[in-house]
């Protein structure tokens, strides 16, 4: 896609962290810490995965797998990218660690002094939150193929409870462990999954997102009849995927089981090469009745349906969004998103009475195999009038492998798993436990209307506004440089087209019908959030919640990936750095980069730096080549470039290490993306 000409290329992005230099890494001393604490739970005898990763050996021989999956962020699963509200049990490796294995299968495996290896850890076989309140088996088994396509099935598991009860843990146990990829458990007090289990000859009933409308013979019709959808909503009680550690929910919060009601398992089989026998026993773990009841918060509304969701064959960047105004104060416990095979991203997002934006969940890369729901290690608070915004992207396109139709064809909203649906899910107690009317009441109000059509107007989402040289979604800040994806935003030449950030324009860069490139306003200094509307001629975008950090630096590459060869020049200012021409250990290099934030003096939006003074970020600037400090001898604007393209000087330390080594540009104390280099001699 094109790009503003800057005299540098300016995009993409990274994953790969600075390695360690000056030790051997061994299997004993690093990377065995690393496995067993994160990949043996799965990767061992009778689990899930496909091999295990018990010992030096079995390590060894699956190295450069771990290596490619662990640096790409496949593995461990975790979908959920670091967002403002850290998660509880997080799945994910640090960029360390990721480096560390880099490094290990880089330098030949070693294994180290083998009395250094840890032990591997114990894993239960029992409940591992101690004796259940209630242990509930599927009645029949069920036979999973030993090949084929993957398969979902829903399960009916009757409570027999003769009166409520509330859930503080659920706790599975598949018997089949090599093919349960993943469940998700919902209540039913409707009998509709008793009608609907094994009316096909086989035990429990077929469907993705039949579950959801349980109880609703028809979800459109049953618009009109709110308490119908108030059971529905209540209905999802979490899910379990490999690795999850089960916990209990936060202190006073529980879900709520009826007497009488079933429990639902949607169970996801990958055929794992034999012929399985699948019989989940699931413990229940009760609580006395909380304070507070629980209620769930959608964006879009209910999965979708009055999304208007008709995703045209070929289409590969579909966007859906949803909002919804809270209006009470409440307390945020955990959250999830659902799409099916089309999904391609998710993100939440919530605009604070302040004018704060908070990412309270983004998924990249979504995986329809890797649906979790996300318990935040805190209780995140948000007050009344905090605007929830759901956000979605569908890829209908042929290069979608996940597609369910060769050739494509249009999909629209329904039940089953050819269909789409799709929606971010926050689940809430309200502040003040009398306050669970209002707040449902209004969660059903926001159903019944269908979103309005967005026709002409330019469209676009947050996690289509993207850092211009990394292009990483998240937080701007004063003078970066940003890159807006979407459909109807401009057109060739900049004079019909404006960016808004809070009504103030932003400079343009460039303009197309599917991509603008913009600075952000110097305005936004000492703001945490901003809406953003694009204006294409006399038609106007919805406002888009983004959040703003003071800084947030991002070096330019030369090949427009974000990672790899930093835009940098050698000491003769002429000559690009490269592989080919690295830079000498004790000479000076010149690095490009953005979103320095504000500046002294003030930033003035859409000036060259044409001296003979040049602003400089409020903040100091450091530098790090191959993790060793580099001596800063400029920080500042670039001469004769726009403002918000920062130049750095440095001297490459003299015990810097040889070849393409890791680049780290630090605003205060916000790094740049980790994965760019500098080539050194």
């Amino acid at each position: 896609m094109p790009h503003p000409k800057l005299r540098l290329s300016l995009c993409l992005f990274p994953l790969l962290a600075a390695p360690v230099f000056g030790q051997t890494v061994t299997f004993s001393e690093q990377i065995a810490p690393i496995i067993y604490n994160n990949c043996t739970k799965c990767h061992r005898s009778g689990q899930v995965a496909p091999f295990t990763l018990a010992s030096y050996e079995d390590v060894k021989r699956h190295a450069p797998t771990i290596a490619v999956v662990t640096q790409s962020g496949y593995m461990p699963p975790w979908k959920a990218n670091a967002s403002w509200a850290p998660f509880r049990d997080e799945r994910r490796l640090t960029a360390d660690q990721i480096s560390l294995i880099q490094q290990w299968v880089a330098a030949g495996m070693p294994q180290g002094d083998p009395a250094k290896t840890p032990a591997l850890p114990v894993f239960p076989d029992g409940w591992q939150l101690g004796t259940p309140d209630l242990i509930l088996e599927m009645p029949t088994a069920f036979q999973v193929p030993a090949d084929g396509p993957d398969i979902y099935r829903n399960f009916v598991l009757r409570t027999g409870l003769t009166t409520d009860k509330w859930i503080r843990a659920i706790e599975l146990k598949p018997s089949a462990r090599g093919a349960v990829h993943h469940v998700l458990f919902f209540s039913d007090t409707s009998g509709d999954g008793r009608k609907l289990d094994g009316k096909d000859g086989r035990p429990g009933f077929a469907g993705l997102g039949s579950v959801f409308t349980l109880g609703l013979s028809d979800p459109l019709a049953a618009l009109l009849n709110p308490s119908l959808l108030v059971n529905a909503l209540a209905g999802g009680l979490g899910g379990w995927v490999p690795g999850t550690t089960p916990a209990f929910l936060p202190e006073g919060i529980a879900y709520a089981l009826p007497q009488g009601g079933d429990l639902i398992l949607q169970t996801h089989f990958h055929p794992d090469g034999k012929a399985e026998t699948e019989k989940t026993q699931i413990a229940l773990y009760f609580a006395p009745r909380p304070p507070r009841d629980i209620t769930q918060v959608q964006a879009p509304a209910f999965f979708g349906v009055r999304a208007n969701i008709d995703i045209p064959g070929g289409k590969s960047n579909y966007m859906v969004r949803g909002s919804f105004t809270l209006p009470v104060d409440v307390d945020a416990f955990s959250i999830s998103a659902h799409t099916h095979y089309l999904g391609r991203g998710t993100r939440l997002t919530a605009t604070l009475p302040s004018g704060e934006v908070r990412i309270l969940l983004s998924i990249t890369d979504w995986d329809f195999n890797w649906q979790d729901t996300y318990i935040f290690k805190d209780l995140v608070a948000l007050p009344a009038n905090t605007r929830i915004d759901g956000e979605l992207i569908y890829d209908n396109s042929d290069a979608n492998p996940k597609n369910p139709f060769s050739p494509v064809k249009g999909v629209r909203w329904g039940e089953n798993s050819t269909d789409e649906m799709g929606s971010l899910i926050l689940n809430v107690v309200p502040r003040v436990p009398s306050d669970i009317t209002a707040l449902r009441n209004a969660v059903v109000a926001n159903v019944i209307p269908a979103a309005p059509a967005v026709g002409s107007k330019p469209l676009f989402i947050s996690a289509g506004v993207v850092d211009g040289a990394s292009a990483q979604a998240g937080a701007v800040s004063p003078g970066k440089i940003l890159a807006l994806y979407g459909d109807r935003l401009g057109s060739a030449g900049l004079a019909n087209t404006q960016v808004l950030f809070d009504d103030t324009p932003a400079p343009l860069l460039y303009s197309s019908a599917g991509q603008l490139t913009a600075i952000a306003p110097y305005a936004l200094d000492g703001k945490t959030g901003t809406q953003v509307r694009v204006k294409n001629g006399t038609l106007l975008s919805d406002a888009v919640a983004l959040p703003v950090a003071p800084a947030g630096p991002s070096v330019f590459t030369i090949d427009m990936s974000g990672r790899g060869q930093g835009a940098i020049l050698n000491q003769d200012v002429v000559t690009v750095n490269s592989t080919a021409k690295p830079a000498d250990k004790g000479s000076i290099v010149v690095i490009y980069a953005t979103g320095e934030g504000q500046t002294s003096p003030a930033g003035l939006d859409g000036k060259l730096a044409d001296g003979p003074f040049y602003p400089k970020p409020v903040q100091g600037v450091t530098v790090n080549i191959g993790g060793i400090p580099a001596e800063v001898l400029y920080y500042g604007a670039a001469p004769t470039l726009v403002a918000g393209v920062m130049q750095i000087n440095v001297r490459v330390p003299a015990d810097a290490p040889s070849g393409d080594v890791p680049l780290d540009v630090v605003v205060g104390t916000t790094h740049s993306q980790p994965g760019v280099t500098v080539a050194v001699k």
